[in-house]
């Protein structure tokens, strides 16, 4: 009896120590998507690919530190106004991954179909145009697939847009 009145006192005091500990917020980017209720969150020391508006090109940066106060994102080398992102690309690694595995299984289509035409020792069997198609269609296509779906780009204006986010506590 008394061993799980101090138990349930130990508990407590951790739970109550816990409550004490100051909670630190952090700084981040928000892509808020219309409709959406779920923002996408960009934090601090991400590398992201951005464009400027007006400008044709696409920059690769790490985010360093974000002001609130004055809408800025700042790079290592240069600070820009929230305002002048005009776009986000984002590398689609899927395709990368997909198109891997189309490549090996089509290596593996061949091989194995190979392998069984030399080693099962009936000649009626042989490597057939059907297995040359259904390796050379999956290489070819594991090959294009990741050129096709490279980068996907997020037009900011009124459907999306980026915000910055400071959830640290006033009296800092």
């Amino acid at each position: 009896m008394k061993h799980k009145f101090l138990h349930r006192i130990s508990i407590l005091s951790i739970v109550a120590l816990l409550g004490i500990v100051p909670c630190f917020g952090q700084k981040f980017l928000a892509l808020e998507r219309y409709g959406k209720a779920k923002n996408i969150k960009i934090p601090i020391g991400t590398v992201i690919t951005y464009q400027l508006r007006g400008a044709q090109g696409w920059y690769t940066a790490e985010i360093v530190d974000l002001n609130f106060k004055d809408t800025l994102v700042i790079f290592p080398k240069i600070s820009i106004p929230l305002k002048e992102i005009s776009a986000l690309r984002y590398d689609i690694n899927w395709a990368k991954t997909v198109g891997t595995s189309l490549r090996l299984f089509g290596i593996s289509w061949s091989g194995i179909a190979l392998v069984g035409t030399l080693t099962d020792k009936n000649p009626t069997t042989h490597y057939e145009w059907s297995d040359a198609v259904v390796s050379g269609s999956a290489f070819l296509t594991g090959f294009l697939l990741p050129k096709i779906f490279k980068h996907k780009i997020v037009e900011l204006g009124k459907r999306k847009r980026l915000r910055i986010m400071d959830t640290r506590p006033l009296d800092r």
